[in-house]
């Protein structure tokens, strides 16, 4: 299978996760606070893509996991969204701590990811 197809795939896979989680987690159990399921999703992928990092696959598979998979699973533009609303409604210092706080966790969920695959590869 060509790798540009099986990155499609696992995008619309990974799309389908995050869809799921948003309407589970953020439509029903945590109505109004998307903005914390988008944060949990990013750092979630975050360390996923530490993890796969981590682990040295073969570039078709860290490319199908981590381009495909991971890369429709998280999202930066709703993300953006989130600050852009947050600003426009008077909540600027919550527009400014979001990308903030979400730049800090997803970079550290990344070396923890990281690090994860090192102790779980050397098992």
């Amino acid at each position: 299978m060509p790798t540009a197809i099986a990155v499609a795939i696992a995008g619309s896979l990974g799309a389908v996760a995050r869809y799921a989680i948003d309407y589970y987690a953020g439509d029903q159990l945590l109505p109004h606070h998307q903005v914390y399921v988008t944060f949990a999703i990013n750092v979630i992928g975050s360390f996923l893509l530490g993890m796969l990092v981590g682990i040295h696959p073969a570039d078709k598979t860290r490319i199908i996991l981590g381009v495909g998979f991971l890369g429709a699973f998280t999202t930066f533009s709703t993300l953006m969204a989130q600050v852009y609303h947050a600003v426009g409604d008077g909540r600027a210092l919550h527009g400014v701590l979001l990308p903030t706080v979400s730049v800090a966790f997803g970079a550290t969920a990344v070396y923890l990811g990281i690090a994860a695959a090192h102790v779980w590869d050397s098992n």
